[in-house]
């Protein structure tokens, strides 16, 4: 009797149970589209030269980590870094999505991008253009807007190597 009589509270215990959680929806629309809309603000605040704007897409914590550049840690860092770079060049960031994804409110954005520097100073000689992939790791913030939690880019174009050095016999 008493193994019955435990059986029926176990039995109770389970239908009273909460039901499990709902997986996070994938690939919602309404998530898509605020990341691609996401995607052109950051294109848009490059374009501007506007580094507050460039800082607001990024949540408080984030990540930025460019190749041959430090990696910026933290909103404070990343607007610091865009404030210097936007001192001294106008800049055309394109980007070029080839897979966006998201789940609940984590996400990736994963493409390709070209990245021009025009100089300020007409002195200034211009960088060469830049191109490769990224990949960002994107979060809906507690304000429910989508932010990049880390940035990641890679060139895909080899490293100016410096001029082979001069013989002193001029050949």
């Amino acid at each position: 009797m008493k193994r019955f009589a435990l059986l029926v509270v176990l039995a109770a215990a389970v239908a009273c149970a909460p039901p499990a959680p709902a997986a996070p929806a994938t690939n919602a629309p309404d998530d898509v589209a605020a990341v691609n809309a996401l995607r052109d603000n950051v294109m848009k605040a490059y374009g501007a030269g506007d580094a507050t704007a460039v800082g607001k897409l990024y949540t408080t914590d984030a990540i930025a980590a460019q190749n041959h550049q430090p990696t910026d840690t933290g909103r404070d860092a990343i607007v610091k870094s865009a404030t210097g770079l936007f001192s001294a060049y106008n800049v055309k960031l394109t980007l070029m999505p080839d897979e966006t994804k998201t789940m609940g409110d984590h996400g990736h954005d994963w493409g390709r991008f070209t990245f021009t520097l025009t100089p300020k100073d007409p002195a200034m000689p211009a960088p060469p253009m830049d191109e490769g992939r990224y990949l960002v790791i994107l979060r809906k913030d507690t304000d429910g807007q989508w932010r990049v939690a880390r940035d990641l880019g890679n060139s895909s174009l080899p490293m100016p190597m410096p001029a082979p050095p001069v013989k002193k016999d001029g050949k």
